[in-house]
């Protein structure tokens, strides 16, 4: 099994990327919708990236046709939520890195707070299935602390919503993809940060 692997980052697509390690293997790694941009912004920087992995094995075992799929995290952390997540039933890991267009620890957040509502917007996932994810999961999401406590959690201000807007509207991320990098932000310099000063740390994160 291939625990993690580290390397250079040389493509990224909407639903991989490729990593390609010292010794010169390049690996197609599935990849959630949430770290793209993130990973689009380290290649070429030639510097080494590690990402936390599951391998699983995708096809039909009565014919015999299986092919190795790696999955990759930016966390051990968030490694350790997908594991929880495709044991859900109905929930594959080539689903699951689907549903994965919000940061794990968002969505393990939602499960915690029992917001279906929040789960509804990923990827294949409809109100049904959402609070199937819920009951399944959220006493072993409590239990292996994913979430942050209250007092740490950040509360969306109106300078947030101009920072998303910019974001968002002028510069083309996506909606996910923009909310991460604002919380991230945000967890670095205070909640009273000003917004510029959230757009200046966000462009550092993204160098």
């Amino acid at each position: 099994m291939i625990r993690r692997i580290s390397g250079e980052i040389i493509d990224v697509d909407a639903e991989c990327a490729i990593l390609k390690t010292p010794t010169g293997v390049a690996y197609e790694i599935q990849v959630g919708g949430y770290a793209v941009h993130e990973l689009q912004a380290l290649m070429g920087a030639r510097e080494a990236v590690e990402l936390h992995t599951h391998h699983y094995l995708e096809g039909n075992v009565a014919t015999g046709q299986l092919l190795p799929r790696l999955v990759g995290f930016l966390s051990a952390e968030e490694r350790a939520f997908f594991l929880s997540f495709i044991k859900v039933p109905g929930i594959s890991p080539k689903s699951g890195v689907r549903a994965m267009s919000l940061p794990p620890l968002q969505i393990a957040e939602a499960i915690a707070t029992a917001n279906a509502t929040l789960l509804t917007k990923l990827p294949g996932i409809g109100r049904k299935k959402a609070e199937q994810v819920i009951s399944t999961l959220r006493e072993e999401i409590a239990e292996l602390h994913l979430t942050s406590p209250p007092d740490a959690r950040q509360e969306t201000t109106p300078l947030h919503g101009d920072v998303m807007a910019v974001l968002v509207g002028q510069l083309g991320y996506r909606t996910p993809e923009a909310e991460n990098l604002v919380e991230r932000a945000v967890a670095s310099l205070g909640a009273d940060a000003e917004a510029e000063a959230i757009l200046q740390e966000v462009f550092r994160l993204t160098r």
